[in-house]
């Protein structure tokens, strides 16, 4: 019936990838320059990140946690399940609005009903 990924207990019947990634979700605490570490905030702790990608992530972007390097977080700037892939545009996403929240919250309300 529950299944642990990750380490996060959820329900089997949950294969969504976006409710997956909603449970990823980190903040970034500190600028993540291309090959280089930057800080972020995931599950109440303070983590050290990087990207595998050549953008620098800013202050307060929303990332995704796609793996790890030892001690290190691996993260994203969309969420996917396998981080062993190449980007064909490493342009950086526009700033999510409140119109973007309110479709997701939706989507959810309709995924979960």
């Amino acid at each position: 019936m529950f299944n642990t990924v990750n380490g996060v207990l959820k329900n089997s019947s949950s294969n969504n990838p976006y409710l997956l990634a909603m449970s990823k979700e980190a903040v970034v605490d500190e600028i993540i320059l291309p090959n280089e570490l930057g800080r972020i905030r995931y599950r109440g702790s303070v983590w050290n990140a990087k990207c595998l990608q050549e953008i620098t992530i800013y202050p307060e972007d929303v990332v995704y946690v796609v793996g790890n390097d030892n001690i290190t977080l691996i993260v994203d700037i969309v969420p996917h399940s396998d981080y062993n892939y190449s980007y064909q545009s490493q342009k950086k996403l526009p700033s999510a609005t409140p119109l973007f929240f309110l479709g997701n919250f939706l989507l959810l309300l309709l995924i979960l009903l």
